[in-house]
């Protein structure tokens, strides 16, 4: 009896062990395979990552100095058209100056994109056209590469995966693909509103001085061409600021007797309203949420009496109406940024000036404002030219992925404005006898900079 009650402890607990060893073999092997699936989602997505960033290529380095001489570097040739989807059909509504095509079959999306081929030093070769899709019959994903068009000098080496001619040989990169779906971006910024101010993809701006509103002092603007107050330019020169130092007591104003000079761009209008009333016409904006701005300007080589941490030079944005500044709750939504003129005598220190920035929520009716404060006796005697003011839209690469089907007629025309893709890619492994496996999950996304004909 005790020989049996053993022996039957013994079984028991043989049985439970070899179920614990059986459990723990299948979690191990459960494991493995996932670790195996990841890794394998991971290095395709990397590859696929390397392949698409270059959708869109089309500019190449050509032999010899750039045209305009030594200083300006290497020699780069036009752009490759065939790059392009489709930019001259004469349906305007199909024309397509994107450099992919996104579809969808089976459940799987089927990507197809053209670049350029350069070889070690940068020169043009070829433009390549490149899918990547799942086959079916296998649920394998699958890559080919054919030559659109190459320069008479390259020879495609017979061990390369791209062919020329429609013969095409699939490169298999993965197995038992579980999901490939790849999704564009919102458009970007359209060409034809990308610029914000000056309107219109106009030039010329003017600066409006806001004399003596809301303790804001006088100076003078006057276009450096025509030299007229009333009138603006490409290029404005900015004089006779008020001054903060008091030259008789050699002292400086403070609290509520220091006064700014501000000038409020708008367009070239020679209109002789009030600053607010000008804004309001002529000059005021909106700015959105999710989109990048660029302030631009150049200055000329004055300002020389201008002292960085004295006197005080900033841009900004001001409420069309008040003259105050985008507020919420009585924070400012937007402060202005400092910038300098030149420093020295040779005039180093000029050029452009770039500023980006975004903001938080949708800001209605502000004007551009250029701001300066003279503390250091000489400051309100200089001058500053302001030329080439822009200010413009970027496409940013904050990205925003809303359902946009680039193929549909009427988003066919914004393709080129896409500039990321996003891959979701699942793989399976261990899958036997319908079993699912495990799986190993890639999301990805991919900027997509030159897609376009813009950039």
């Amino acid at each position: 009896m005790e020989l049996m009650v053993y022996m039957a402890i013994v079984g028991i607990i043989v049985v439970v062990a070899g179920e614990a060893f059986s459990n723990s073999t299948k979690f191990r092997i459960r494991t493995d395979n996932m670790i195996k699936a990841t890794q394998e989602a991971e290095n395709v997505a990397m590859l696929f990552k390397e392949d698409v960033e270059q959708l869109g290529a089309k500019n190449s380095r050509e032999a010899g100095i750039a045209d305009a001489g030594t200083l300006y570097g290497v020699k780069f040739g036009g752009v490759k058209s065939d790059v392009y989807m489709d930019p001259s059909n004469p349906d305007l509504q199909k024309r397509d100056s994107s450099s992919f095509i996104l579809e969808t079959t089976d459940g799987f999306s089927d990507l197809k994109f053209r670049r350029i081929r350069y070889d070690t030093s940068g020169y043009y070769q070829a433009v390549e056209e490149i899918r990547w899709y799942v086959d079916i019959t296998d649920s394998s994903l699958k890559r080919t590469c054919k030559i659109i068009s190459k320069a008479t000098s390259f020879t495609l080496p017979t061990s390369d995966p791209c062919v020329e001619g429609s013969d095409l040989v699939p490169v298999e990169m993965a197995t038992h693909i579980k999901t490939f779906t790849v999704e564009a971006a919102n458009p970007g910024v359209k060409i034809d509103e990308s610029q914000l101010f000056p309107p219109d993809d106009l030039t010329e701006f003017r600066l409006v001085p806001r004399v003596g509103d809301n303790g804001f002092a006088s100076f003078k603007s006057a276009n450096t061409v025509s030299g007229s107050e009333s009138n603006g330019g490409t290029s404005i020169t900015l004089s006779d600021f008020f001054s903060n130092y008091v030259n008789s007591t050699e002292s400086y104003l403070s609290g509520a007797s220091v006064l700014a000079n501000q000038a409020v761009a708008i367009k070239n209008e020679t209109s002789s309203e009030l600053w607010n009333v000008l804004c309001n016409n002529y000059g005021k904006m909106t700015l959105s949420p999710d989109t990048v701005y660029e302030i631009s300007f150049s200055l000329g080589d004055r300002g020389l009496r201008f002292v960085p941490g004295v006197d005080h030079m900033s841009v900004g944005f001001r409420k069309a109406g008040s003259g105050d500044y985008a507020r919420k709750n009585g924070n400012i939504l937007l402060d202005d940024f400092l910038f300098f003129p030149p420093m020295d005598t040779s005039g180093r220190g000029a050029g452009k000036r770039t500023m980006r920035f975004t903001v938080p929520e949708r800001i209605d009716n502000v004007c551009l404002a250029f701001t300066f404060v003279c503390f250091t006796p000489l400051a309100s005697t200089s001058r500053v030219t302001i030329k080439d003011l822009r200010i413009t839209q970027v496409a940013t690469t904050s990205y925003k992925f809303n359902g946009f089907y680039p193929e549909s007629a009427v988003n066919k025309k914004e393709k080129k404005n896409v500039k990321a893709l996003k891959l979701k890619l699942q793989v399976s492994r261990g899958a036997k006898n319908g079993g699912k496996g495990e799986t190993g999950d890639v999301d990805l996304v991919v900027a997509i900079p030159s897609n376009g004909p813009r950039d």
